[in-house]
């Protein structure tokens, strides 16, 4: 199992940690949020993080990472954390549920 951290504590967040505890290889270890907008220490038990310090508890080398923000402002804030994230070593995660039909020639991730 590979180890995820969701970007994010909103309704989306908790959605996409359902999606991916139980329809994927990866297993949900944390959560984080920019620190200016955290406001829990925990979500279904486990540790959400300001973003800011996520290598400290989340090494890139060892967590892949899922942005579970909507679309706000055209989505220029998943851009912007796409980008922080990207150049701070992370591996982005994507979702596609076991249930999809996927073209036989359809390479997902390039």
């Amino acid at each position: 199992m590979k180890k995820l951290v969701i970007i994010g504590d909103s309704a989306f967040a908790e959605i996409a940690f359902e999606y991916f505890k139980y329809d994927s290889d990866y297993e949900p270890v944390g959560f984080a949020v920019e620190k200016e907008f955290l406001s829990k220490t925990q979500l279904f038990g486990l540790p959400v993080v300001p973003l800011e310090n996520l290598e400290e508890e989340f090494p890139s080398a060892e967590h892949e990472v899922f942005i579970a923000i909507t679309y706000t402002a055209l989505n220029k804030l998943r851009e912007r954390l796409f980008g922080q994230l990207k150049s701070r070593g992370y591996k982005l995660a994507s979702y596609i549920s076991s249930q999809a039909f996927v073209w036989r020639n359809v390479k997902v991730g390039v």
